[in-house]
């Protein structure tokens, strides 16, 4: 999912009647416009980012 589409979720989950809250079942890794990932996993029913990848740090 790109940042785009998050940001048009985020919208029409907002613009609901219904204010119950999304349970983010569904993740998707989010995207940047070219095509990198922003390490954030984005809930693909309310597009609220709601983890963040980690990243391994190796130290020697």
């Amino acid at each position: 999912m790109t940042m785009n589409q998050a940001a048009a979720l985020r919208v029409r989950w907002n613009q609901r009647a219904d204010p119950s809250e999304c349970k983010h079942l569904n993740l998707d890794l989010e995207w940047d416009d070219l095509g990198h990932s922003t390490g954030h996993y984005t809930c693909i029913i309310c597009g609220e980012p709601v983890a963040q990848k980690l990243r391994e740090f190796i130290s020697h």
